[in-house]
């Protein structure tokens, strides 16, 4: 169709000429990058599924109206496009690696091992290759594993092997650059870089993967015979798991995170830029590889496929717009300042500070907050300074919360995908499956931040 191959363009133009404008600070790029998500939005709008669009609209419409009430209103409009590129440019980078994931015969040999598991791994073991093909290959990692829960599953299997597969998919918030809320958080707390919160957050991310196992295991494990939880029998796997299949995986896993660290580290890019760049010539060669062993669709069949799919981002377009909108108009009625006075009148602890803002953040998505919201308005109001902790602390607690803030929102891209898989009300994942886990570990969390602030980590 050629509204397909329109949109497509326009897409690229978001893509190609955010990374412009980053890399040579020429206006007229980014100008360029605004206009195209407002053409594509406008192109789009018909075909976006009525819960985004819906959600969209609310946040676009709470975002004008906030800035019309500011000084410049459509500088404030401007201001809140631009904060939604690097998420539009995520969005994109990770689409090109999710084709090869797909095809990969290591990353389809994890998942016939993973779903021969008894009961008493299953649910380890689930979570954990969730995590890791979640952090590099972001929902394209989780969609391997969801044969084991599509619809006619038992329901109470589908129930656990559901949460497996989002808390430990969410855990990747804590601290993989290929995540858009790390990136984005790390990009929007001046004087962060990844090297100052990847390794703590590594640490936070295994530790809440160990926490949702003993959850698991005191509150919703019963002795249950083993079943393989597909329809499909796996008596002679096509992918067997051997020691070189391990192998393999590492090096995927190393080499792209290697690459997009060294970027950022190296050149100083921002992790958006880094991985826009990085993504594409990424997936090119490892197309190639898959092709030579004789599957996959090829050099082209791969670029074929990532460009046609482009239009897909319709909704998460209009979402991040909306709510990158909000926060900004939000942000710019508050007069500069005012935060850091009311902190000081009150003498107000850290710690409280900072607690309230970790359970605010949960709260506020459980109930359909988009996090983008929460983390603009807290990086633009409640800086480092007003707060009185490091800018890396600072960042970390808005990372490890964006996951949770995932696990709770019915309308996070997450909790959606697992509900159209499921059959299940994204109501239901969100709130009856995940909500007590997320109460015990925001909590869990907060300690762990203020103990760090205590302990004067981040300093």
């Amino acid at each position: 169709m050629m509204r397909d191959r329109v949109s497509t363009f326009l897409f690229l133009g978001i893509a190609v000429f955010t990374v412009l404008g980053e890399l040579t600070e020429i206006g007229w790029f980014r100008d360029t990058a605004v206009v195209s998500v407002l053409l594509l939005l406008v192109l789009e709008f018909t075909r976006i599924p009525l819960i985004q669009k819906s959600v969209g609209i609310v946040l676009i419409l709470g975002g004008v109206i906030t800035a019309a009430f500011t000084d410049d209103i459509f500088g404030t409009l401007y201001t809140g496009i631009v904060r939604a590129l690097p998420f539009l440019l995520l969005f994109a980078s990770v689409a090109w690696l999710q084709e090869p994931s797909s095809q990969s015969p290591s990353l389809l040999a994890v998942r016939e091992m993973v779903m021969r598991q008894g009961p008493g791994k299953r649910f380890a073991w689930v979570m954990t290759v969730a995590h890791f093909l979640g952090v590099a290959f972001n929902l394209a990692g989780l969609s391997l594993l969801t044969p084991m829960v599509a619809k006619g599953a038992v329901a109470r299997l589908q129930k656990r092997l559901s949460r497996a597969m989002i808390q430990g998919f969410s855990a990747g918030t804590c601290w993989s650059p290929l995540y858009v809320g790390t990136a984005v958080i790390i990009a929007s707390v001046p004087g962060v870089n990844w090297l100052d919160v990847g390794p703590t957050g590594f640490v936070i991310a295994m530790a809440m993967l160990v926490w949702s196992w003993i959850v698991d295991r005191l509150f919703s494990r019963r002795k249950q015979p083993h079943v393989i939880p597909t329809p499909i029998a796996l008596d002679s796997p096509d992918h067997p798991m051997t020691g070189l299949v391990w192998i393999k995986l590492a090096m995927i896993l190393i080499t792209l995170f290697g690459c997009i660290i060294g970027m950022v580290e190296g050149l100083g890019w921002s992790i958006p830029i880094a991985l826009a760049v990085t993504a594409p010539l990424y997936a090119m060669i490892w197309a190639f590889f898959i092709g030579r062993s004789g599957s996959g669709s090829g050099l082209l069949g791969t670029a074929r496929h990532v460009f046609r799919g482009l239009p897909g981002l319709r909704g998460e377009t209009i979402l991040f717009t909306g709510a990158n909108l909000l926060g900004v108009g939000v942000a710019a009625l508050i007069p500069d300042g005012s935060a850091g006075s009311v902190m000081a009148d009150w003498a107000i602890p850290s710690e409280i500070i900072l607690l309230a803002i970790m359970v605010g953040y949960a709260v506020a998505s459980a109930v359909g907050l988009h996090p983008v919201v929460t983390v603009v308005l807290v990086t633009t109001i409640l800086t480092p300074t007003v707060i009185g902790v490091p800018p890396a602390l600072l960042a970390l607690s808005l990372m490890v919360m964006w996951g949770q803030g995932t696990n709770v929102s019915p309308f996070s891209a997450t909790n959606l995908y697992m509900a159209r898989v499921t059959g299940q009300s994204a109501w239901v994942t969100a709130w009856r499956w995940n909500l007590p886990f997320v109460v015990s570990s925001t909590l869990l969390l907060a300690g762990t931040m203020i103990v760090l602030l205590d302990s004067g980590w981040g300093l």
